[in-house]
């Protein structure tokens, strides 16, 4: 049996807490550090977009 007294509560929830801090800190690094690209296979293509068709 597993006795959870305050101190011990406290405890958990406060390393939960800074686990949470850090993860959040170490992915703000992480984004802005990189370089957004696109790579898309649409070079020296013509791209033509069509509405529809209308009723008339």
């Amino acid at each position: 049996m597993i006795v959870l007294r305050k101190k011990r509560i406290l405890f958990i929830i406060m390393c939960v807490v800074v686990s949470v801090g850090f993860i959040n800190m170490s992915g703000r690094i992480k984004t802005q550090m990189s370089v957004p690209t696109v790579s898309l296979p649409v070079s020296n293509k013509v791209i033509v977009l069509d509405a529809g068709h209308r009723k008339s």
